[in-house]
């Protein structure tokens, strides 16, 4: 079983952000990933002028997933969450601008590579067949 929580607290988020190795950044809001009852990972994201940017996203060095599925497919829920989240409040595109990751996990994520190398969505399109409005 996993949970993805908005953190709401930004001691949580500087914690969660040391344990996964990466730059805590507060000015950025966040969700964590929670594994089997065990923190796994977090997810730090900023909304600007219509877009939204993921800035990290990032594990614990020793999850590698579970049963369930792998350490990089609890990551893309973990960053569908955050990208569902600016959908709704009505950003309709998002780049990735975190560390380099895996193309795997950055289209499992919901990313296309632009011509510029350059990681994005349009958020319309990717949450086209579950849309926010009307709920």
């Amino acid at each position: 079983m996993f949970d993805i929580l908005s953190v709401q607290n930004k001691d949580e988020q500087k914690n969660y952000a040391a344990l996964c190795g990466t730059e805590y950044l507060a000015d950025a809001l966040a969700y964590s990933l929670t594994v089997d009852g065990v923190f796994a990972g977090v997810c730090q994201f900023r909304i600007g002028a219509g877009v939204g940017e993921i800035v990290s996203l990032d594990k614990v060095a020793s999850f590698e997933g579970n049963a369930d599925g792998s350490a990089d497919q609890y990551l893309a829920a973990l960053c569908r969450t955050a990208l569902s989240f600016l959908e709704l409040i009505g950003i309709t595109d998002a780049v990735y601008a975190g560390a380099e990751k895996s193309r795997a996990l950055m289209l499992m994520s919901g990313f296309k590579e632009a011509e510029d190398g350059k990681w994005r969505t349009n958020l319309k399109e990717l949450f086209a067949h579950c849309p926010s409005e009307g709920k």
